[in-house]
């Protein structure tokens, strides 16, 4: 997936993203960071087809995506925003899963076939949560529920099939989450990368970011100013410049971690 001097803007004359012109490497995992107006959420919106209304082009499997039929795109890019809200909590974890199949059905088809039960539940095994199959989503923790909104993903883009074709984008998957359920978030998307699915999540944590994303997009003020393996960008100049905060990115038997420090000379001293 490509983008060719793509810009938008809200219609307030100011930029959310700027002549914008990038490619997504087919099979990777990739982080898109920048500090909050960067217009990360603007980027990965357009690529999953929620905005449109952008100059400049955007193309997916060799076409413009502005000539591709809904059903294909929905069939390939799935996105899970940052925030979902149910509109029905008496449904329960399967029945709602089972509506990201609606692109594999004719318009008069409301049933769910065997297929689409099985894909379901394989969506619930791979994020640990057979469990949730029957409770309602009323019953759910926000934590438990973010789980949900990417499974509902990965049933849109069928994960007992070919993913090599396919992009998962995940704008903030770790909120709500706690510590432990990050890392299991993040193991599950390097393991669908490891299957060939093509993975970009926003994230504002840049130790997961470093941890486990091989490229790396930095956007400030709409602008895509750093592009390329998650080591050269995050980098302690790269902090400073654009998060405006100290650190110390230490290597730890090739497991790097980033060290945060008060901005001032005398916080960071330690005095």
């Amino acid at each position: 997936m490509s983008l060719d001097s793509v810009s938008f803007t809200y219609g307030n004359n100011i930029y959310a993203l700027d002549n914008v012109t990038l490619e997504i490497p087919k099979g990777g995992i990739l982080s898109v960071i920048g500090r909050n107006g960067s217009g990360k959420s603007t980027l990965v919106k357009i690529l999953s087809g929620v905005f449109g209304g952008y100059s400049g082009k955007v193309t997916f499997a060799g076409r413009p995506v502005v000539e591709l039929d809904r059903k294909f795109l929905a069939r390939h890019i799935a996105y899970v925003p940052q925030e979902n809200p149910l509109q029905d909590l008496n449904l329960t974890v399967s029945d709602f899963l089972t509506f990201g199949r609606y692109s594999y059905k004719n318009f008069s088809d409301f049933r769910n076939s065997a297929k689409d039960v099985k894909i379901a539940d394989e969506a619930l095994a791979l994020l640990g949560i057979s469990g949730f199959r029957n409770k309602k989503l009323s019953e759910l923790s926000g934590g438990e529920r973010q789980k949900i909104y990417i499974a509902i993903a990965l049933v849109q883009l069928d994960i007992t099939s070919d993913l090599s074709e396919k992009l998962l984008i995940v704008d903030e998957p770790l909120t709500f989450l706690d510590v432990n359920y990050q890392f299991e978030i993040f193991n599950v998307l390097t393991k669908l990368n490891v299957s060939g699915l093509t993975v970009i999540a926003v994230t504002h944590d840049l130790n997961i970011a470093i941890k486990y994303t091989k490229n790396t997009l930095l956007f400030d003020k709409g602008r895509l100013v750093k592009s390329g393996k998650t080591g050269d960008i995050i980098t302690e100049d790269s902090l400073s410049k654009y998060f405006m905060i100290n650190s110390q990115i230490v290597n730890f038997e090739n497991d790097f971690h980033i060290n945060f420090f008060p901005t001032s000379k005398q916080g960071k001293d330690g005095i």
